[in-house]
């Protein structure tokens, strides 16, 4: 597992032994959590009210792609 940002009201978490699409998981400080695919940048599972909140976090997946792609690839090989 890898803590790998930080920001404000959110943190992405990417883990190993994962399957399926190459996601990374989205940790508000209020509990709530949602899996979001790294390519297509949709919500797996999960979810965040209001919706809003996840849009820096969606906007920091688009801008850090290769390196989310990279670590996840390297965790689940």
């Amino acid at each position: 597992m890898t803590n790998y940002k930080t920001a404000g009201d959110w943190f992405i978490r990417i883990n190993g032994n994962e399957h399926g699409v190459p996601h990374v998981h989205v940790l508000f400080k209020d509990g709530s959590r949602v899996s979001v695919a790294i390519v297509e940048r949709v919500v797996l599972a999960g979810g965040v009210s209001p919706v809003k909140r996840l849009a820096a976090a969606l906007a920091d997946i688009a801008e850090n792609e290769q390196a989310y792609l990279d670590e996840y690839r390297r965790l689940n090989p």
